[in-house]
């Protein structure tokens, strides 16, 4: 990125080791940033796309490749702490709960929001586990709201 445009070279739009290297040299040579963002994961990249959108000059640094650790191995999904409520940890959850309410809410909501869920009904899924996803499903919403 050219420090004195805050835009890209002509044909420099994708993300390969020329460019990375050229522009964290440029970071290291004092090219001011208003913000830098370390971590390229979910959370990483959701914040930095935020922050470029509302004008901002915005470094994302990763060690590796963009969702490289933890977020490749996720859905992409913000959760609501499902998984926490299923083992019983409703600390975790709650706390889950209202980090996902404040994202849809407030600091996201062009890009987080809810999503249906499909339980199916088939021979290894019996109707009172597809009964207590359903609750559990709304038990999540009702701790957001909350």
């Amino acid at each position: 990125m050219s420090a004195a445009t805050g835009t890209l070279p002509p044909g420099d739009t994708s993300l390969n080791a020329g460019r990375r290297e050229r522009e964290l040299a440029e970071l290291a040579g004092g090219e001011w940033m208003d913000l830098i963002v370390i971590g390229g994961g979910v959370t990483g990249a959701g914040a930095a796309l935020d922050a470029a959108s509302r004008g901002l000059r915005v470094a994302l640094l990763e060690a590796h490749d963009l969702a490289f650790g933890t977020s490749r191995w996720s859905s992409k999904l913000v959760h609501g702490g499902l998984r926490y409520l299923a083992h019983g940890d409703l600390p975790v959850a709650w706390e889950s709960a209202v980090e996902r309410d404040i994202l849809m809410r407030r600091t996201a909501p062009h890009l987080v929001r809810a999503l249906p869920m499909v339980t199916p009904l088939t021979p290894l899924v019996s109707r009172p586990t597809a009964a207590l996803v359903h609750a559990g499903l709304h038990v999540g919403d009702a701790l957001r709201r909350a």
